[in-house]
């Protein structure tokens, strides 16, 4: 490309002679992203989590914060490598880019670069290596899939850089973007992608991303010839959500080899499709050799791509709540949550924070005694096992508390437990 083209095109992709559409702000990660940048010793910041959760457009608020903070515009610069205009998508694509940017637009010796979509050129860690030891540029990074995060990328940039990871809204990003219109209940059946929030033509956008999802981050990525057992193995755990699985039970039901069955759930989890929980035990050898429960990171695709959701809505209740400990998890160091199974009784989640347990049963509604009993007493066991104090019964529409067997036992409506646990740690 001639330098006037990459001109034209990087200017449909900064702010540098217009506004962009920033689209409604999400402001944990802006705030997150720039405490980064300004910490000297931070140079490369990574934004990785499944497909269409909204990393481009946070990408840009972050842009738009720092120009707000006093940055010059012409020092900040967005390249969009998904941009059909990018005929070529190399390393020498890349550092062309640059010199033309740097040659024409960039003001002073510093700046930050934003690649969006980097997965989409190879050796795109070269380019940021070298400038970043050049002193020249800090990054933020967006992709799609678990592949910045290999060891191969982590060796080249060791030491410089930081994982953000991007989950779909959570619920309070939820009420936002439906103006407080929505609440739980509609959360649990249209998930938390921005598009599919704001939009009518739900289910077809989730057909969407599932299948691009399955395309690009998991047969493109790994070199998968027969897609169908991939698409049937995905389906599976999509439609089996807060069930208890081993690779086994799935290959057998599904007639795979277990090692396809065990290669599949690792490459799926690497797109952030889902996600495995493990049983508590205090040994590390009972959890590894117990089933996992599976989990989606959005509840839009057991609701739109499963059965009626209203069939399956205490399912999609508890994978709501997973969901959320999972992003927790991401943020949190001290942050581990587990199921708990012994002698035929479960607990859902185990929630351990350093020394701390929290114990959370999930019912959509415990009117029925029979529920009630079930819940409270797998609930008073497990309490027994570990010493745990803190036990609730989040459902949707029920707050109380009750003491049984010397232990209260608190119900939660699951909106306020969801937002409390989000506050609580500092979401």
């Amino acid at each position: 490309m001639e330098d006037k083209d990459i001109i034209e095109m990087l200017n449909s992709w900064n702010f540098w002679n217009h506004e962009l559409d920033i689209g409604i702000e999400r402001e944990f990660y802006p705030k997150k992203a720039i405490d980064l940048i300004n910490e000297s010793k931070i140079s490369i910041i990574i934004e990785t989590g499944i497909r269409r959760a909204g990393k481009s457009f946070i990408a840009k608020q972050i842009a738009s914060n720092l120009i707000k903070e006093g940055i010059l515009k012409e020092n900040i610069l967005i390249i969009n490598l998904e941009d059909e205009m990018l005929i070529n998508r190399d390393y020498s694509t890349l550092l062309n880019i640059y010199e033309v940017y740097k040659k024409n637009i960039k003001k002073g010796n510093n700046c930050i670069i934003i690649l969006d979509e980097a997965q989409e050129v190879d050796k795109w860690e070269h380019f940021v290596r070298g400038l970043t030891e050049k002193g020249e540029a800090k990054f933020i990074i967006t992709g799609s899939s678990s592949k910045l995060l290999d060891s191969e990328y982590s060796t080249l940039l060791s030491g410089r850089q930081v994982v953000i990871y991007v989950h779909p809204l959570n619920l309070m990003e939820y009420k936002i973007f439906t103006n407080n219109k929505k609440g739980v209940k509609n959360y649990i059946e249209e998930g938390g992608f921005p598009a599919v929030v704001l939009s009518k033509n739900k289910i077809d956008i989730i057909k969407s991303y599932f299948d691009t999802i399955i395309l690009k981050d998991v047969i493109s990525r790994f070199n998968i010839r027969n897609n169908d057992e991939l698409n049937r193995l995905a389906r599976f755990y999509i439609t089996s959500i807060g069930s208890r699985v081993t690779f086994n039970s799935a290959a057998n039901f599904l007639k795979l080899p277990v090692k396809t069955v065990y290669n599949f759930s690792i490459y799926l989890e690497k797109s952030y499709l889902l996600f495995f929980v493990s049983r508590f035990s205090f040994s590390i050898k009972a959890q590894d050799n117990s089933p996992k429960k599976v989990y989606t990171i959005d509840n839009s695709f057991p609701s739109m791509l499963g059965a009626n959701p209203i069939k399956i809505r205490g399912r999609l209740l508890e994978n709501l709540i997973a969901s959320t400990l999972y992003l927790i998890s991401k943020y949190i160091e001290s942050f581990k949550f587990y199921y708990w199974y012994e002698d035929n009784k479960e607990v859902d989640f185990v929630i351990k924070d350093h020394n701390n347990y929290k114990l959370v049963q999930v019912a959509y509604s415990i009117k029925d005694e029979r529920t009630k009993e079930r819940e409270v007493s797998s609930l008073l066991d497990c309490a027994n096992k570990l010493n745990a104090e803190q036990l609730y019964i989040v459902n949707i529409d029920y707050s109380g508390e009750e003491l049984i067997e010397g232990r209260t036992i608190l119900y939660v409506k699951a909106e306020e437990w969801i937002t409390d646990m989000l506050i609580a740690y500092g979401f």
